[in-house]
């Protein structure tokens, strides 16, 4: 079984539904058990829709999904494959350090530079759904790598943000309620160890174990997380927000947020106005 998930679900519908806006391609997320746990539009394209209906059927897409996606998870890399009615999908993997979280991908195309015969493959192995083929999409090579492209951008944002990671521990959750707390001022190790009573090496293990990562880079994300949020919601200055987050030094800051979010603070809030 998977690790249990935590997930921006406004975020990431937000991100899914641009991705499908600009493409017109049904975009979905599997957990690590490859069952989809949000996709747009909700539905599947209708011939995909009425495949899924039969039990046995269901069981043949969720073995392709399993062999491309275990190999996108092996290679950490995207793949793209076709399904066994001859559709084309693509997927990447979502991990830390503990591995792979789950996967978001796109699909349910007939590849344009084949069509005839791919709408003939799968006719000949759906007859009973022959009037719903032509309904499926058909996209060129050159469409779907520039949507696989901006799909390996979606999916860097959403691990930068860390949109969708493992369920956070009664003791993450005190963790996070203390670093939003202190935001405004130096947090060391020794004094978090106090305030939870802890050894650092606890604090160490759970740190890799739960957040994938030191804790002192979790910090530094949480800082920068909470600086997205007022730069969105406050009209405070940059320099004001970045005080507030507890950077004394605003280039230090600026080269922080320019490298988890490839743009500067200024960028970000023009985009969300």
């Amino acid at each position: 079984m998977g690790r249990m998930l935590q997930m921006n679900t406004g975020g990431l519908y937000g991100v899914l539904r641009d991705f499908y806006i600009l493409t017109g391609n049904r975009i979905g997320i599997m957990d690590k058990d490859f069952r989809e746990i949000m996709s747009y539009p909700v539905q599947h394209c209708g011939f995909c829709a009425l495949v899924h209906k039969n039990p046995e059927d269901a069981q043949k897409c969720m073995a392709c999904d399993r062999e491309g996606c275990g190999k996108c998870a092996k290679e950490k890399s995207l793949i793209s494959y076709r399904c066994h009615a001859g559709l084309t999908e693509v997927f990447l993997p979502v991990f830390d350090k503990c591995g792979v979280l789950a996967y978001i991908g796109f699909g349910q195309i007939v590849p344009k530079e084949d069509e005839a015969a791919a709408r003939a493959y799968i006719r000949q192995c759906y007859p009973q759904f022959a009037d719903w083929v032509d309904m499926i999409p058909a996209k060129s090579a050159e469409e779907i790598s520039a949507a696989a492209t901006i799909l390996q951008t979606i999916v860097a944002y959403v691990m930068s943000n860390r949109w969708i990671s493992p369920e956070k521990t009664e003791f993450i959750e005190q963790l996070d309620r203390y670093i939003k707390d202190h935001l405004n001022k130096g947090i060391s190790i020794d004094e978090i160890c106090a305030a939870f009573c802890i050894s650092r090496t606890q604090l160490y293990k759970i740190s890799l174990d739960y957040l994938g990562c030191a804790l002192s880079e979790y910090i530094r994300r949480q800082r920068i997380y909470h600086a997205q949020e007022m730069l969105r919601d406050s009209e405070k200055t940059v320099a004001e927000i970045a005080g507030d987050v507890g950077f004394s030094d605003y280039n230090h800051f600026s080269r922080l947020f320019k490298k988890y979010n490839g743009c500067s603070a200024r960028e970000y809030r023009l985009r969300y106005q």
